[in-house]
């Protein structure tokens, strides 16, 4: 799951609530100006990984806007608009029918009513329904493929039911016909791939296929027997013909057209030279079905009298493949190539995975038996995608290896790749070329400035899923390569006394240059289920309110993942883990109720969920910067509050530091903070919460008594300790500071050689160690406002006071800067992505 994002702001509509999610936009719920209620699917630049990308969605979406509205199978588009200010453009739909009450739509406890959702409550649909179904959405594929366009993605989540009719829905993945970018969703998408009309076809006869059988797409061909008799089993055998002609595996063996398609749903004459096509296929499918129930009824027979006899030279399991020749794997062990017998064995579970370099990896799971010998006939989809564990070319001749995570090019990018990629832009060059090599094995590898590489990234990604070679969840990331220039040996790994260093090692060269690799990766996802006692929590993933516990989410990007549990009476709970592909992540709560600060001994949460570690008998420090969604509540608490810029890369970080506040914005949320608790019972009257002092920031990251009577007296005094001890560099993941992750991604021009930390912006304020008092990121993340001005300020000389600063941040880099005894001065209205602020709660007398 993308990170949530704040609700968007549409022209003359008020949006309610998200109500659907896909991998290219959000789809929620809205009312007009007039009252009526209705969807609204918002696309986001940034899901996109090139402009361009994003732009050709657009133009298509403006072009189908109104041929939507010319057909009942198509759900229509009521308008479209776009915000380049949040970054996203929207289209407004009618809303779709509610799964339970149809058009008595509550919008508090609405769900809509999809094929996907009702396929799932109802597990197999009747013949003569999926009939009446697939009937109108072919035509309302006939209507789109009439205007030159492709829907790429029919599925049943796709598939809505307006007044009780079926419409073809999610238009945000129409394109242009011919357009081969690939989309979609696997076992839906055609073998040849997405991009005409018979792509589309397919898809269609496997959304059937799934709704009458309620088995899996990618246990098609096997279609059950049928128990009805005369019209229903008529029904039924029409329909499990139509799905086999519409799913043939090529494309010139389906329907020449959806509308063909539709004709055969609704039992009306086909053209004349399609008849005896279809007619052979009726009599094979039904001859198919009579063998099947033969052998069924034979196999029965035979097991119940026990008089299978089966010679032990006979193997107990075969494998066929389309074509032969497949490398069959048990683990990582090579078992042969197909066609292959086996003798595995006997009662042990095993699962084959079958590999032909060009074809999609197929895998057979089997216990195998003396007693039932099997044999598996598959026939293997072509692909021209990386493919786990082979090695793998992409449109520029770049030869990739399989590695950890995907596949790495075998070489460092060369010049004469990076050269396409600067004449199919026209972007201007700076940079050197590096010789490796001697004689047939020389090659010239391109070292270039940071910003160069992401876009050589960028271009290469599009190119290459425009080309069919990578699909919308494949991505390229660039690996930096480090080397020692030396023509006589060749290009060669870097030694470890320079290992860590940034590439380069001419004084003409930039920082931020570098010799690279390139990556593939594919994004992966799995699930995650919340719970918590009691049930009924509020669940928040960063602003965005997901539902109540217990709460399952289907579909969420693999990585790191964190979601807050919110309710009256008990401390915010963050739940954090993450999840594996394919595999589900279960995060559990017992929500305390809220208590009371006692000063002396660590106040797990207050009002905002802030933790809080004693610094003196009547002093308390928070053991974390301050929050986003913490000043966020103060924000919401009046409407003449600025709202923080930019946190990060994308803007948003619920549980990142609030930065870009200036002093006086920090002591206002500190007075508005002191209110707040007063006025819950959570801290008594004379408890103030107010920003630390430079003394207290210094016993907090754990400095000797300081020489000097100010900050600017004392910066600097003491020498060689840092907020994590005393070494340097500092060890991995003790901070986040500017490692060369962050170089790659935030274009910085200085990290530290060698350093590595998971965040290459801001990180969750809680995602470090502790220091010995259990106070948090103290040396990175955010650096942070102190109470105490850096020097005496002038009289009467507001503008020119100094605030202080202490601690490092994600950008900082030099050794005197993350000093523990560093200060910085800073004017005190300063506003910048890198600093924050935490809070002290003091009792006075």
């Amino acid at each position: 799951m993308s990170p949530a994002r704040p609700a968007p702001e549409v022209r003359d509509h008020e949006t309610l609530r998200l109500i659907g999610r896909g991998a290219y936009g959000e789809v929620w719920m809205a009312r007009s100006v007039t009252g009526v209620l209705r969807a609204v699917k918002v696309v986001w630049r940034e899901d996109y990984d090139h402009a361009d990308s994003f732009e050709r969605e657009f133009e298509a979406i403006k072009r189908y806007e109104p041929i939507s509205r010319r057909h009942p199978g198509l759900v229509p588009i009521l308008q479209v608009g776009r915000s380049d200010a949040q970054g996203f453009y929207y289209y407004v739909m009618e809303l779709a029918d509610d799964l339970e009450k149809g058009r008595d739509i509550d919008a508090d406890t609405y769900k809509p009513h999809t094929l996907g959702l009702e396929m799932r409550r109802s597990k197999q649909l009747k013949a003569d329904r999926c009939l009446a179904i697939g009937s109108n959405v072919a035509e309302g594929l006939q209507h789109l493929h009439d205007n030159k366009l492709i829907h790429r993605d029919v599925k049943p989540s796709n598939l809505i039911f307006i007044d009780g009719h079926c419409r073809l829905a999610d238009i945000g993945l129409v394109a242009l016909l011919g357009q081969r970018s690939f989309v979609g969703t696997e076992g839906f998408v055609a073998p040849e791939g997405p991009g005409s009309p018979a792509s589309d076809i397919f898809s269609l006869g496997m959304v059937l296929y799934e709704a009458s059988t309620g088995k899996d797409r990618l246990d098609f061909p096997d279609i059950p027997s049928c128990s009805d008799s005369g019209d229903k089993l008529d029904s039924w055998q029409r329909l499990h013909r139509i799905i086999c002609t519409a799913c043939a595996p090529k494309a010139k063996d389906r329907y020449t057209s959806a509308r063909e398609m539709a004709l055969d749903m609704r039992g009306q004459p086909l053209p004349s030279s399609r008849k005896a096509m279809w007619q052979w296929a009726a009599a094979a499918v039904i001859t198919l079905s009579l063998a099947v129930g033969f052998g069924m009824w034979i196999a029965q027979r035979n097991s119940a009298m026990n008089v299978v006899s089966v010679q032990k030279s006979t193997p107990m399991l075969t494998i066929k493949t389309t074509p032969a020749g497949a490398h069959v794997y048990a683990g990582e062990d090579d078992l042969g190539i197909t066609p292959l017998m086996l003798n595995p064995e006997e009662g042990v579970p095993i699962i084959y995975q079958l590999r032909l370099p060009g074809h999609k990896h197929q895998e057979i799971e089997h216990t195998a038996s003396r007693s039932k010998p099997a044999e598996y006939d598959l026939t293997l989809e072509v692909t021209r995608l990386p493919q786990q564990g082979e090695k793998w070319v992409n449109s520029l001749g770049m030869v990739f290896k399989p590695a950890p995570g995907g596949h790495i090019t075998v070489q460092p990018v060369e010049i004469k790749h990076f050269k396409r990629f600067l004449e199919a832009t026209g972007r201007s060059f700076e940079g050197r070329v590096v010789r490796a090599g001697t004689g047939k094995d020389t090659a010239y590898y391109v070292v270039a400035p940071v910003g160069d590489s992401e876009a050589f990234r960028f271009w290469l990604t599009d190119r290459d899923r425009e080309a069919g070679l990578l699909s919308q969840e494949h991505h390229y990331e660039v690996e930096p390569f480090y080397y020692v220039d030396t023509p006589a040996a060749g290009a060669e790994d870097m030694p470890d006394d320079r290992e860590g260093e940034p590439t380069g090692t001419s004084g003409a060269e930039g920082a931020d240059w570098q010799a690279f690799h390139m990556r593939v990766e594919r994004q992966t996802y799995g699930s995650v289920t919340l719970r918590s006692t009691p049930e009924k929590v509020r669940v928040f993933q960063h602003e965005e309110f997901l539902g109540y516990t217990p709460l399952e989410l289907p579909r969420v990007r693999s990585g790191l993942v964190e979601y807050e549990l919110r309710e009256e009476g008990f401390s915010d709970v963050v739940l954090e883990g993450e999840v594996r592909p394919g595999e589900q992540l279960e995060l559990f709560s017992d929500m305390q109720t809220r208590q009371a600060v006692t000063f002396g001994r660590a106040w797990e949460a207050n009002g905002l969920g802030m933790r809080f570690v004693p610094l003196t008998d009547t002093t308390m420090i928070a053991a974390t910067e301050t929050r986003r969604r913490d000043y966020m509540e103060y924000v919401r608490s009046a409407s003449n509050i600025r709202r923080p810029g930019n946190l990060d890369s994308e803007g948003k970080g619920n549980t990142q530091p609030v930065v870009s506040v200036d002093r006086e914005e920090a002591r206002a949320f500190c007075a508005w903070l002191t209110e707040r608790e007063r006025n819950a019972g959570l801290i008594d009257p004379k408890d103030v919460y107010r920003l630390p002092t430079d003394d207290e920031w210094s016993r907090a990251v754990g400095l000797p008594l300081e020489r000097g009577t100010k900050p600017s007296e004392r910066d600097g005094r003491i020498r060689g300790i840092y907020p994590w001890g005393f070494d340097w560099p500092p060890p991995p993941n003790v901070e986040n500071l500017a490692d060369a992750n962050g170089a790659r991604k935030a274009n910085l021009e200085s990290f530290i050689p060698g350093y590595e930390d998971r965040f290459p912006f801001l990180g969750p304020v809680g995602a470090f160690q502790p220091n010995d008092r259990g106070i948090i990121a103290l040396g990175g993340n955010a650096s942070e406002w102190v109470d105490t001005d850096f020097d005496s300020a002038k009289p009467n000389d507001t503008k020119s006071t100094l605030g202080t600063v202490r601690g490092g941040n994600w950008r900082t880099s030099n050794p005197d800067e993350l000093l523990s005894s560093r200060r910085t001065p800073v004017p005190s209205d300063t506003k910048r992505p890198t600093i924050g602020f935490r809070v002290v709660l003091e009792r006075r007398k």
